[in-house]
């Protein structure tokens, strides 16, 4: 068999086509996660002091700047409100939806809801002496969460509570990964 010019060039332009697309993961045309898990957008940006503008805080009730917290994992930042309740904004960097659920038995109500884009969970924990509730958004590979907290004495009840942290949440929704 005889091999013309014109096939000998076809065929080292296939054989030089099909040895680019077999390049190691650092080639232009790998595609993520070929190697290493996909990780989602981080949460190590949000700074839940500064994730409402001064403009939303006032729509939500707060006047005065927050201040910084650190407790259990999650770093957030308190502010309290105008009508006497405590608002606070964390976020859990290692703590997803699916974390929360297996949380669940600490919670007297726990209800999986939804947040803008974001799916999200409604919780009550249990034995608070607040009307407290706390609106969870999953963000990222984490979580935010929402809470509002009213004493005893001069709170609503939790289902109005939750209602409160809600709104929260879906005016800070769109600040999240």
């Amino acid at each position: 068999m005889r091999t013309t010019p014109v096939t000998a060039a076809a065929a080292l332009a296939v054989t030089g086509f099909l040895l680019t697309g077999c390049g190691t993961s650092s080639d232009h045309g790998a595609h993520p996660g070929d190697d290493e898990p996909f990780v989602g957008p981080s949460l190590a940006a949000f700074d839940p002091c500064s994730a409402l503008s001064q403009s939303d805080l006032q729509h939500v009730g707060v006047t005065a700047p927050g201040e910084p917290v650190d407790e259990n994992g999650e770093v957030g930042c308190d502010f309290r409100g105008d009508d006497e309740y405590l608002l606070r904004i964390s976020k859990a960097e290692q703590t997803d939806l699916a974390a929360w659920k297996a949380q669940r038995g600490g919670f007297n109500a726990f209800q999986p809801n939804q947040v803008g884009a974001h799916p999200g969970i409604s919780a009550v924990p249990s034995g608070a002496e607040f009307s407290w509730c706390r609106q969870i958004v999953g963000a990222g590979d984490g979580s935010v969460s929402v809470e509002i907290k009213y004493t005893a004495e001069n709170g609503p009840a939790d289902a109005e509570t939750c209602d409160k942290a809600l709104q929260v949440a879906q005016v800070l929704e769109p600040n999240l990964p």
